[in-house]
């Protein structure tokens, strides 16, 4: 673990000298780490407007890719397996000035960060330019911390280590940005919103019950999304501040493959964790906004959560040992109530945490069942939903990692925002309730984006 360190400006400059200068004589990528202090994802990304930028906030954890070392890209069905089993050569390891082992870097070690489309195709069109079918990214400044200490680390090699007045300037720009503690501050006014015909809406929720009923299926999650336009440019690093103000309680992330559109949310729902031989998911469906009994007691809910249990116990029971609680209990967010059950498995053999996201979705909480079903008519009836409900997170080189579902979601491009929100449709379902459920979901990107409360 690398700690805090306060050590001034010139003690950092001549770190950075003496990892470079080993960098020059290493084959493959040179880790160079330097303390940090602990500080918020946003003061980063508001210091890189234009650059490549990845950034995770999961409780106390903190993760901020800045600009590209190694960028890795999968497409179509075998994406997942094309970026997990790409190599990544690590050299050397430079910690403070001093080399170290690669694998003792602990908090500092080499993760990559990126994520996928809801499925392959889904991101081949604006506002997704750039994202593509899968996209992970081994940042050329990696800042890590765990609430209690913090690193930031430079990526490099050979070629790039002759370059020691630019990675001494970069580094200047992130110490300094790291002091900024940003904030949340407003995006410019908002000068029309789109919400899109709620007729529509309604007809397609009515073709999906009238589907379940005469047994093609048993859940399809529709999805619907609407265009905030602005005055002025939209400020991803100003959304992200908001989130985090706002939804401490989740995950907040934000994706921006190419300078250009950035992906920003704050999501409740994780995919999968993978902690050695460990995994964590979240079954997280059935939504409620009138108290927690009235959820608990609900059979419509229960169903729909049931069909999430089942699916990721399914996906996990080949290769781990599946532990599910009896019942769900009740996850509070900022504007509504879902039923929730987390579940654990221990692994009987070792995955890359990407097998296990392949395995897992997209699960009935984003799709429906069964899968096939409910994916094609998605495609059918819905505009491409790019990243939105897809797994973004971050792995490391022994394939430990946590992905999370891009719910409550948006994508901020020039001044535009495009916002999604979803809802679980069961037997049972009435089109006016899922719309105003949507509506629900909207509210936490709404009142980030200055659009709501």
């Amino acid at each position: 673990m690398i700690a805090v360190s306060e050590t001034g400006d010139g003690r950092h400059a001549s770190w950075l000298d003496s990892g470079l200068a080993i960098a020059r004589r290493t084959r493959g990528l040179t880790m160079i780490a330097l303390p940090a202090p602990v500080a918020p994802a946003a003061s980063l990304v508001a210091a890189w407007p234009k650059e490549i930028a990845v950034a995770w906030t999961a409780n106390s954890e903190v993760l901020v890719g800045i600009g590209a070392a190694r960028e890795l890209r999968g497409l179509g069905t075998r994406r997942w397996s094309e970026i997990a089993s790409a190599p990544i050569e690590i050299g050397a390891a430079v910690v403070e000035g001093v080399r170290v082992a690669p694998t003792s870097l602990g908090l500092a070690r080499p993760r990559l960060l990126g994520g996928g489309a809801f499925v392959p195709g889904a991101a081949d069109l604006p506002p997704w330019t750039g994202f593509g079918d899968a996209w992970f990214v081994l940042p050329r400044w990696l800042y890590a911390s765990d609430g209690s200490h913090a690193c930031l680390v430079l990526a490099v090699d050979s070629d790039d280590a002759i370059h020691a007045t630019r990675w001494r300037d970069e580094l200047a720009i992130h110490r300094d940005a790291l002091a900024s503690r940003v904030g949340a501050r407003p995006q410019p006014p908002i000068s029309e919103v789109a919400r899109g015909n709620a007729d529509d809406w309604r007809r397609q929720i009515e073709a999906i019950t009238s589907a379940i009923g005469s047994g093609a299926c048993e859940k399809i999650v529709a999805a619907r999304s609407i265009e905030i336009a602005f005055s002025g440019d939209t400020k991803p690093a100003d959304l992200l501040a908001a989130l985090d103000e706002r939804h401490g309680e989740c995950v907040r992330l934000l994706v921006r493959p190419t300078g250009g559109a950035s992906l920003v949310a704050a999501t409740p729902e994780r995919l999968v964790r993978r902690d050695g031989m460990e995994i964590s998911c979240d079954a997280l469906a059935g939504t409620g906004t009138d108290g927690p009994e009235a959820l608990l007691a609900s059979a419509k809910d229960r169903h729909e959560h049931m069909l999430v249990v089942d699916a990721i116990t399914r996906a996990l029971g080949d290769v781990s040992d599946v532990r599910v609680p009896d019942a769900p209990v009740i996850r509070k967010l900022r504007h509504m109530l879902h039923l929730h059950t987390p579940i654990r498995a221990i692994l009987r053999e070792p995955r890359h945490v990407l097998d296990l996201a392949a395995r897992l979705h997209p699960t009935p909480a984003v799709g429906g069942t069964p899968a096939s079903f409910a994916n094609e008519w998605i495609a059918r009836h819905e505009a491409p939903r790019g990243w939105y409900a897809a797994p973004v997170g971050w792995f490391d080189l022994e394939g430990n990692g946590e992905l999370a579902i891009a719910l409550r979601s948006g994508v901020l491009a020039g001044d535009r925002a495009y916002l999604w929100a979803g809802a679980g449709i069961v037997a049972g379902s009435q089109p006016d309730r899922e719309l105003a459920e949507t509506e629900s979901k909207l509210r936490a990107m709404l009142g980030a984006v200055g659009a709501g409360a």
